[in-house]
C-alpha cells in the first residue's frame, strides 16, 4: 500500500513538474510570438473570459476577493496546522510532509497557470501606442484639443446632480451597471474584442486597504471579474467600471483601458457617464512642451479656464474624512502600504517588458491624442 501511495505522489510530482516547464515555456515563447498572443487576445481569451464571468457573476459578492481571505487563511492554517503535525505526529511525519508537499505544490501550480494565461501573456500582445511610434504632434495643435477638452468638460460638469458640498453625485434615474456595459457594446463596434458578456462590477467589501493603496477599481484574473472602489467619489464610478471592463476582455494595460474607457463613456446619451469619462482623462492628462515658453503660457493660460467645479471632481479621490473614520481599520500604515504598492506595480510591468512602468500610464494621452488629431 505505501508503495502504491508513493508511485502516486511521484506521478503527481512527474505530471507538476511538466506543467511548470510548459508554463515556463509558454511565458518565454509569448515574448516573441506576438502575433499568436494577439490572436489568443482577441479570439481565444473573451471566450474564456465570457465564461468564467458568467460562473462568478452568479455571485453576489467578489469571488474573486472571497478567493485571497480564502487564499491567506489557507496559508495560516496550513503553517501551523503543518509545525504541529511536525511536533505531535511523529510516526507519520513523513507521509505529512509529502501530502503537503503536494496539496499546496498543486495550488501553486494552478495559480502560475491561471496568471500565465490570464494575466501574463496579456501584456506581450501589441500595444496599441505601438502605433504611435512615428507620429509627432505639433504643441499648437495639442494646445487646440487641450482648449477644446477643457471647454467639453466644462460644458459636461454643467449637466450632472451635485450634493451640498458641490461634489459629483450619480443620477440614478437608470441603471448605471447595465448602462457600462451598453458603452462597452456601442465600443466594440469599433473594436469587436469588446464584444461578448459583462457580468456586473462588484464592490470591494475590504475597501479600506485597496483605498490605501489608490486603487480606483481592480480586475481579478482567478475569477474573471471587474471590481470597483465603493469608498471614492462617484464621479469616479463610471469610467472606473467601463476601464475594469476592457480588462475582461483581455486589454492588461492600463494607458489604453483608460483610453477605452473615456472613448466608451463618451457613446452614452447619459451626462454622468459622459463627465465621468472626461474628468478622468483630465486626470490623466500628461502634456509636455519642452523649453517652448510661449506654449507653456498658453497652457497656463487654458488651464486658468478649468471651471471650479470641474477641479473638485479631477481631485476627488475619497471624502476628507474617510481616513480618520476608517482608523480603526488600519494594520499597516497607508504611506507605507501606498510605496509597497507602488514599487510592486511598477516592477511587475518591467518584469513583463514594459520598460517604462508606471510611468506608461502617462500614454494614455498620447492616444487621447492621436483620437482627436489623427481619428483613431
Amino acid at each position: 500500500m505505501r508503495k502504491k501511495t508513493e508511485s502516486r505522489f511521484s506521478l503527481s510530482v512527474r505530471i507538476m513538474f511538466a506543467l511548470w516547464i510548459f508554463l515556463i515555456l509558454v511565458n518565454i515563447l509569448s515574448r516573441f510570438l506576438t502575433s499568436a498572443v494577439d490572436f489568443y487576445i482577441a479570439w481565444i481569451f473573451p471566450a474564456i473570459s465570457d465564461f468564467w464571468g458568467s460562473v462568478s457573476g452568479l455571485f453576489s459578492f467578489s469571488v474573486g476577493e472571497f478567493m485571497i481571505v480564502a487564499g491567506v487563511t489557507l496559508v495560516i492554517l496550513g503553517i501551523v496546522s503543518f509545525i504541529l503535525f511536525m511536533i505531535f505526529a511523529k510516526r507519520t511525519r513523513r507521509k505529512i510532509a509529502i501530502f503537503y508537499g503536494h496539496f499546496y505544490g498543486w495550488i501553486l501550480t494552478w495559480l502560475f497557470f491561471v496568471l500565465t494565461f490570464r494575466f501574463f501573456i496579456l501584456y506581450q500582445g501589441t500595444q496599441m501606442s505601438q502605433r504611435l511610434e512615428n507620429l509627432t504632434f505639433k504643441n499648437t495643435d495639442v494646445l487646440d484639443i487641450y482648449e477644446m477638452l477643457v471647454k467639453e468638460t466644462n460644458q459636461a460638469a454643467k449637466k450632472v446632480s451635485r450634493d451640498e458640498t458641490g461634489h459629483f453625485i450619480l443620477s440614478y434615474d437608470e441603471n448605471y451597471m447595465l448602462e457600462a456595459k451598453n458603452c462597452m457594446r456601442r465600443l466594440s463596434q469599433e473594436f469587436p474584442q469588446y464584444k461578448g458578456v459583462y457580468p456586473n462590477a462588484k464592490p470591494i467589501s475590504h475597501s479600506y486597504f485597496f483605498t490605501q493603496q489608490g486603487l480606483l477599481g481592480i480586475y481579478f484574473p482567478f475569477s474573471m471579474e471587474a471590481n470597483y472602489n465603493p469608498a471614492v467619489y462617484e464621479i469616479n464610478l463610471p469610467d472606473t467600471i467601463c476601464h475594469e471592463f476592457t480588462h475582461l476582455k483581455g486589454n492588461i494595460f492600463e494607458d489604453e483601458a483608460g483610453y477605452l474607457a473615456f472613448r466608451a463613456c463618451l457613446t452614452s446619451d447619459n451626462p454622468d457617464f459622459v463627465y465621468s469619462g472626461y474628468i478622468n482623462m483630465m486626470s490623466w492628462l500628461n502634456l509636455d512642451f519642452g523649453e517652448d515658453a510661449a506654449a507653456w503660457e498658453r497652457y497656463t493660460e487654458i488651464t486658468g479656464q478649468i471651471s471650479p467645479e470641474v477641479l473638485t471632481d479631477m481631485h476627488s479621490f475619497v471624502p476628507e474624512d474617510y481616513y480618520q473614520m476608517h482608523r480603526h481599520e488600519e494594520v499597516i500604515p497607508t504611506a507605507i502600504v501606498s510605496e509597497v504598492a507602488d514599487n510592486v506595480i511598477d516592477a511587475h510591468l518591467k518584469v513583463n517588458g514594459i520598460p517604462e512602468g508606471t510611468a506608461s500610464y502617462h500614454g494614455m494621452t498620447a492616444l487621447v491624442l492621436c483620437y482627436y488629431i489623427y481619428g483613431w
